[in-house]
C-alpha cells in the first residue's frame, strides 16, 4: 500500500489531544445535594476495573477516529499487481478508428459513435493538467499538436468517417513518436477500433517500454459483404475502334453462396454491358465484360454491383486515355519495307510517315511518338545522341539491324542505351524458341496461353551480346538461345532491337500472326498510358502521360461527378511528370486533369478494399496476439461495453482506500458516543425497574 499525499500524515500529531485529555482527566465535578440518603440506593456503582476499561476503549475510539481521518486525506492506495502506481502529469494519445467499417450499426448506434463515447470516457479519467492528442486514420498535420481536456472533447465531437485506412502498427508508431516529444512523466497510447484482421498487424507493433499502450476493441460480429475487389484491362494501351476486355474480380465475404449477383459496366455514364456471377462462400470469382472504344481522349468507366448494408465498395472506377493518332516515323536505309507499309498505312490510329536516310532531319525526331530505323547502314554519334534524348523523354525507337550494318557504329550507339550489342552475322537457319508472353507487348494477346505454336524461323541474323552493363528484356528467343527481339528501358521510353531484317529473305516472321501484335504494340505502347485505377490511400507519386509542371500552363484536378477541384501537386520527375496525391482526394470517382481549361488526362480513384474484409478480432484474440508477440507494455480492455473512466482510474491509480478510511472514522466516532452514553442509559433503565 502506498499514499498519494503522505504530507497529510502530519495530522497524526492530533492523536496527542485525546491522550492528554485522558491522562489529565479534565473532568469537572459538581455537588449533588440529597434530601434523603435513601436516594443513594438508586445509584448504580461501577467497579474500578470496569470504569478503567471503558475509559481505555473511549480513548482508543478517539485515537482511531483521528488516524482514519488523517489517512483519508493522505489517500492510501493498493497498487494493481501488474500495473505499478504512477504519479505526475500524463501525456495521452488517443486513436479513434474512423474508417468505413465503423459506420456499421448494432441497433444502439454506429460503431463510430461508440468509439467517440469511449474516447470521452478515457479523457475523463485524467486530470485537468494532463495533455492529449487525438489521432484518426487521416493523420493530418493539425492532429500532431497537444490539446487540453476541453479542446480534445471538442475534436472528438467533430470527428467524421474517412475513406483512409491505416494499420495498427503505422498508427502506433506515429503515437509513440509524438509521445516521445512530450514532457509528461507518464505516456499512454490508446487504440479504439473494431479490430479488423486486415489492419490489426500486431506482428509489426512497436514494443516500447516507455509508453503504455491500451487497445480498446469494440466487439463486432462478421458481416456478409459482396464487393468488387479489382478491375484490370486486357492491354496497357488502346486505340479507337479496339475492343476492350474488362476483367472484374468480385468477392464474397459471407458464409453463404450467392447466385446471379448482377454486374453493370458503364462507359462515359452509358450502360455498355451486363453480367451475373455465382459467388461461393468466402470466395472470389472473375468475369470479363467487353466494350468497343468509340472515341479518343478520356474514357471514364465504372463497374457496379448491388449489396447491402455495406455499399462503399459496390463501385469500381477506371479510366482510359486514348490517343487519337500515334505519330510513327520510318527511317529507311534501303527500299521501302512493304510489310511495315501494309501494317501501318491506312490505319486510322497511326499517322504513318517514311523517309529515306538522306532526307531525314533528326532534329525533328521529337515530333513523333515512335521511330523505326529500318536497316540503316550505320548509326552516327550525332544521330545516337538525338535518339537517346528522344527515348529518355518517353519516345520509342525500333532498331532493325540489316545484314550489312556497321557493327562498330551500331555498338557505339547501343552502348548509350545499355542495350545488347551486335556480335557477328550468322547466316544459318535457326528455328524460333520462346516468346515471352508476360511482356507488356503481349498483354491480353494470348489470353493466358504460353504455348505459342507458330514461331519465326530465321535464316540470317546478328548475334546479340550482353554483359554486366546491359539491360535487356527478352521478347523472342531462338531455339539455340540467341536473342531475336529485345527491349531496353531508358528514361521514360524504350529501345527495341530486332536482330534481322523484316524481309522474306531473312525470316518468315513478317508472314506470321505474331508479327502484327509485336510491331503494332511497339507503336501503341509509345503513348505511355496512366494506371487505369488508383487507390485513395496511395501515397506514391502517380505517373502521368503528359509533361506538366514547370513551364506548363494552369493545371487543375477536377472531379467529373462532384464539386471537387484543386491545384494538384504535379512535379517533373525525370523526363516525365507525376502527381503527388497527399491524401487530399477523399471521394472515389473519375477525375480529370485540366490544363488551361482543357481536360487532358483521366484519373480514377477507388476506396481501399482493406475495409471490405469484414473479419474482426475479439478482445480475447487481441490479448492472445499481444501475448504471442511479447508486447509487455500493451494491454486490452476486455469489457469495453462498460464505462472506461472508472476502470482506467483503478488501473492507473490502484484501489483507493480513502472512502473506507472515512467510513471507519465515522464508525469510531459512533463507538465513542456509544461508550459514553450506554452506561447512563443502562443505569436509567435499571432505576426504572
Amino acid at each position: 500500500m502506498t499514499l498519494s499525499s503522505p504530507l497529510f500524515l502530519i495530522g497524526l500529531v492530533a492523536v496527542a489531544i485525546p491522550v492528554i485529555v485522558h491522562l489529565f482527566n479534565f473532568r469537572r465535578y459538581r455537588k449533588v445535594y440529597f434530601s434523603n440518603v435513601d436516594y443513594l440506593e438508586q445509584l448504580q456503582t461501577e467497579t474500578r476495573r470496569q470504569s478503567r476499561l471503558r475509559q481505555m476503549l473511549i480513548l482508543a475510539a478517539r485515537i482511531l477516529a483521528i488516524v482514519f481521518l488523517v489517512l483519508a486525506f493522505a489517500r492510501p492506495v493498493v497498487p494493481n499487481r501488474n500495473n505499478p502506481l504512477k504519479t505526475g502529469s500524463s501525456d495521452v494519445s488517443i486513436y479513434v478508428d474512423n474508417s468505413f467499417s465503423m459506420e456499421r450499426t448494432d441497433g444502439s448506434g454506429t460503431l463510430l459513435e461508440k468509439a467517440k463515447t469511449k474516447a470521452r470516457e478515457i479523457v475523463s479519467a485524467y486530470g485537468p493538467t494532463d495533455r492529449f492528442q487525438l489521432l484518426t486514420n487521416d493523420a493530418e498535420g493539425r492532429q500532431f499538436h497537444w490539446l487540453s481536456k476541453e479542446e480534445v472533447l471538442v475534436e472528438i465531437d467533430n470527428m467524421e468517417l474517412s475513406p483512409v485506412t491505416q494499420t495498427f502498427s503505422s498508427i502506433a508508431n506515429r503515437q509513440f513518436d509524438f509521445l516521445h516529444g512530450g514532457s509528461g512523466k507518464n505516456r499512454y497510447a490508446y487504440l479504439i477500433s473494431d479490430c479488423q484482421t486486415s489492419v490489426a498487424d500486431f506482428a509489426n507493433f512497436p514494443n516500447d517500454s516507455s509508453v503504455t499502450a491500451i487497445c480498446v476493441p469494440l466487439e463486432s460480429k462478421g458481416l456478409n459483404n459482396v464487393f468488387i475487389d479489382s478491375v484490370s484491362l486486357n492491354a496497357p494501351a488502346f486505340s479507337v475502334g479496339s475492343s476492350v476486355a474488362v476483367e472484374v474480380m468480385v468477392r464474397n465475404e459471407g458464409d453463404e453462396s450467392l447466385e446471379k449477383v448482377p454486374l453493370t459496366l458503364y462507359v462515359d455514364d452509358k450502360q455498355r454491358a451486363l453480367a451475373t456471377v455465382d459467388l461461393p462462400a468466402q470466395g472470389t470469382v472473375s468475369t470479363t465484360m467487353h466494350f468497343t472504344l468509340e472515341h479518343g481522349g478520356i474514357v471514364d468507366g465504372r463497374v457496379e454491383t448491388t449489396d447491402y448494408p455495406v455499399t462503399f465498395d459496390d463501385k469500381y472506377y477506371f479510366s482510359l486515355n486514348v490517343r487519337d493518332r500515334i505519330r510513327l516515323l520510318v527511317v529507311e536505309g534501303r527500299e521501302p519495307n512493304e510489310y511495315l507499309q501494309r501494317l501501318f498505312v491506312g490505319d486510322s490510329v497511326v499517322r504513318y510517315q517514311s523517309l529515306q536516310l538522306q532526307q531525314m532531319d533528326f532534329s525533328r525526331v521529337a515530333e513523333n511518338d515512335v521511330v523505326i530505323l529500318d536497316e540503316l547502314p550505320a548509326l552516327t554519334s550525332g544521330m545516337a545522341q538525338t535518339l537517346h534524348s528522344f527515348v529518355e523523354e518517353g519516345g520509342s525507337v525500333v532498331v532493325v539491324a540489316g545484314s550489312k550494318a556497321d557493327e562498330g557504329s551500331y555498338n557505339e550507339a547501343l552502348r548509350l542505351f545499355a542495350a545488347p550489342r551486335l556480335s557477328g552475322w550468322n547466316g544459318g537457319r535457326v528455328a524460333g524458341g520462346v516468346v515471352n508472353v508476360e511482356h507488356p507487348l503481349y498483354q491480353g494477346v494470348f489470353a493466358g496461353r504460353n504455348d505459342i505454336t507458330e514461331l519465326p524461323t530465321v535464316t540470317g541474323y546478328h548475334r546479340l551480346a550482353a554483359d554486366g552493363t546491359t539491360h535487356r528484356e527478352r521478347i523472342i528467343t531462338l531455339a539455340n538461345g540467341d536473342d531475336y527481339i529485345t527491349a531496353t528501358s531508358c528514361g521514360s521510353g524504350r529501345l527495341y532491337l530486332i536482330a534481322s531484317p523484316l524481309r522474306d529473305a531473312n525470316s518468315d516472321f513478317v508472314r506470321q500472326a505474331l508479327f502484327v501484335p509485336t510491331l503494332y504494340n511497339m507503336a501503341l505502347l509509345s503513348i505511355h498510358p496512366t494506371a487505369p485505377a488508383l487507390s485513395l490511400d496511395a501515397s506514391a507519386p502517380v505517373p502521368l502521360a503528359g509533361r506538366y509542371g514547370g513551364d506548363g500552363g494552369s493545371v487543375k484536378l477536377r472531379g467529373k461527378d462532384n464539386d471537387y477541384e484543386e491545384i494538384p501537386d504535379v512535379r517533373r520527375m525525370g523526363s516525365g511528370s507525376s502527381l503527388v496525391p497527399h491524401g487530399s482526394i477523399r471521394e472515389a470517382g473519375n477525375y480529370h486533369l485540366v490544363v488551361d481549361g482543357e481536360a487532358t488526362e483521366g484519373l480514377s480513384f477507388n476506396y481501399s478494399r482493406r475495409e471490405s474484409l469484414m473479419q474482426y478480432l475479439s478482445p480475447s484474440a487481441v490479448a492472445q496476439l499481444i501475448k504471442d508477440y511479447h508486447l509487455d507494455h500493451c494491454s486490452v480492455v476486455a469489457q469495453a461495453e462498460k464505462p472506461l473512466d472508472g476502470y482506467l482510474k483503478s488501473q492507473m491509480e490502484g484501489r483507493q482506500l480513502w472512502r473506507w478510511c472515512i467510513v471507519l472514522a465515522l464508525l469510531m466516532l459512533l463507538a465513542e458516543i456509544a461508550l459514553i452514553r450506554w452506561p447512563e442509559r443502562w443505569k436509567t433503565k435499571k432505576n426504572k425497574k
